[in-house]
Parts: C-alpha cells; structure tokens; sequence
C-alpha cells in the first residue's frame, strides 16, 4: 500500500508541475504576443517618421540621405510605369 501512496503522490506532484509549467508557457505566449504588437507599432512609427523625414529631404542632391531618396523616387517611377502596363492590359 505504501508504494500506491507514494506513486499517488508522485503522479500530483507531476501533474501539478506540468500544470505550472502549462501557466508558464501560457504567459510567457502571452508576453511575446505584447512585445510582436509593440514591435509592430513602432516599426510603423518609423515608417512615418521616414515618409515625413523623406518629404523634407527628397530634394537634396547631397548628404547620407540623397541615395535612399533616389532609390524611392526610381522604385515610385518602377511602380508607376508597372501600374500602367496593368491599366493597359485592363483595358484591351
């Protein structure tokens, strides 16, 4: 009988801590999800911040941020040139 008690009890004590470590787990999904959907926001704050940065600069033909501004401008001018080749399918 003795070993039936001990085995009872050793099957709670697991089951408790598979239960604990179930809480755990769930919080720390739960921490992650919050830190994802904080990442998220500030990766579109930067994004504004970028397109309002990028209205004051694009002009400029000097300093770090002249590349980039051409980049955008030759990627807008892929884009526009993409959407007519697609108006232009749509409309034969």
């Amino acid at each position: 009988m003795s070993f039936l008690k001990d085995l009872g009890g050793k099957i709670g004590e697991v089951a408790s801590d598979a239960a604990e470590k179930a809480k755990e787990l769930a919080e720390v999904t739960k921490l992650k999800s919050e830190i994802s959907g904080e990442n998220r926001k500030t990766q579109q704050a930067y994004i504004e911040l970028g397109k309002i940065y990028y209205e004051k600069v694009k002009d400029e033909e000097d300093g770090p941020e002249a590349e980039y501004c051409q980049a955008i401008k030759a990627s807008q001018e892929t884009i526009a040139q993409l959407e007519a080749k697609i108006d232009s399918i749509k409309n034969d």
